[in-house]
């Protein structure tokens, strides 16, 4: 896990030959430091127009700094570096790419991904310098700093309030829940909403079928799907462990597992009474018509390991000018007054400003506040392939369609090939 990697898989030197013919003109900025004159840059990213990060690019541009970036839409994370491959070997990488941080080694290894300080060291350095010391390692791969840590959010515990109350629960719900805590209340909900016939409600629990739940409950746990040197550790009792917890509420009938689409929509028309999943959507759950309310993902008999999903920012030309042009809109995307407009969107602050919490995000805080690992980077050219496989054997664990131990067996035998 420690080779340096090549500049680039795939020849770089083929990538945006002539990115800024026509914007060769150089000015000095205000602090001194030379910049692009005029430069456009591609945002490749997951959100369009009508997005939050639409408004921090056009707040941005507003500064006219020289600089103007195009928010471009490529889909989710899957498609959006698939995308991101073909353009490579196309020669047309985007600027900048809305990266997931599951994608890390991905993103430096096979996509080439820049490190900042070699763009230049003392900006980079003052860059990172925005975000919180726990963020800097989850943008750290190969030594190399190959992002802004733009997008955190990490699984916490949404609650229908009024689910809870109807089924006759306590009012009181503690931050710090545990998973035999979370389960009798979701057998009390069950059995309480079931004898009312409640119109709407269909399952108590859904603890979100993907490899970034399952992934908490195997560190909670005390194990891991890959250990700090990389090595696979599927086949871990821990991870045994893990696994059975996670499944447990399968088995009682309290989680009936579907997409996360189907997901969100079930709990969103309170057919389904918790839910974990990310705590980006406070904004969501702040506007439902019931009162939802967010609590720690549940731990098991230990300290929690949590992890984190969301995204950085990374830049991904090898046109030095636009690599600099893109350090000046990291810059301001790192600033306080960037940070604020992008703080709308309900993903946990990971700047050192102090931006006040909207409702529903002191789960997610707290969560962030003991430290957080990234969603499982999968290494190597076939990572995408390895992640797939270890969702489809989550699916099985679920479906009944193989054991824990079978399972994990299985997966740790398909797996390791790929990312050898």
């Amino acid at each position: 896990m420690t080779i340096a990697p090549p500049r680039s898989a795939l020849n770089r030197r083929t990538v945006l030959a002539s990115g800024l013919a026509s914007a060769a003109i150089l000015m000095l900025g205000s602090t001194g430091r030379v910049r692009a004159s005029n430069a456009e840059l591609v945002i490749s990213s997951i959100w369009g127009s009508d997005k939050p990060f639409q408004k921090v690019v056009d707040a941005f541009n507003a500064k006219g700094l020289g600089v103007t970036a195009v928010n471009r839409f490529d889909g989710n994370y899957e498609e959006a570096t698939a995308k991101a491959v073909t353009s490579l070997a196309a020669g047309r990488a985007p600027d900048l790419m809305v990266t997931g941080w599951k994608f890390g080694y991905f993103a430096r290894r096979t996509l080439g991904a820049r490190d900042f300080r070699e763009i230049d060291a003392a900006r980079a350095e003052a860059i990172i310098a925005n975000f919180k010391p726990q963020v800097h390692p989850l943008v750290t791969v190969d030594g190399a700093l190959i992002g802004l840590p733009w997008a955190m959010s990490t699984p916490v515990t949404w609650i229908n309030r009024d689910l809870w109350v109807a089924a006759g629960l306590d009012g009181e719900i503690p931050m710090d829940i545990t998973h035999e805590w979370l389960l009798a209340r979701c057998a009390e909900l069950d059995t309480g909403l079931k004898a009312k016939g409640h119109a709407t409600y269909r399952t108590a629990l859904d603890l979100s079928n993907n490899e970034w739940t399952s992934q908490a409950y195997i560190q909670n746990a005390g194990g891991f799907l890959l250990d700090p040197t990389g090595k696979l550790a599927l086949d871990s009792a821990e991870a045994a462990a893990g696994m059975t917890a996670f499944a447990e509420p399968v088995k009682k009938g309290l989680w009936l597992p579907v997409d996360g689409k189907a997901q969100l929509n079930a709990f969103t028309s309170q057919a389904l009474a918790v839910t974990t999943t990310s705590s980006a959507y406070a904004p969501l759950m702040n506007g439902q018509s019931f009162a939802a309310e967010a609590r720690q993902f549940p731990r098991l008999d230990r300290a929690r390991n949590m992890n984190s999903g969301g995204n950085f920012l990374a830049i991904y030309t090898a046109n030095d000018e636009k690599a600099n042009a893109a350090l000046t809109f990291l810059e301001f995307a790192a600033s306080e007054e960037g940070q604020k407009v992008w703080s709308e969107v309900g993903y946990v602050n990971t700047s050192v400003y102090d931006i006040p919490l909207m409702a529903n995000q002191e789960a997610a805080s707290a969560q962030l506040a003991e430290g957080l690992t990234a969603e499982t980077i999968w290494p190597g050219s076939r990572g995408l392939e390895a992640q797939t496989v270890w969702r489809q054997w989550v699916g099985r664990i679920l479906e009944g369609q193989a054991s824990v131990e079978e399972a994990l067996k299985k997966a740790q035998a398909e797996i390791a090939p790929l990312i050898a």
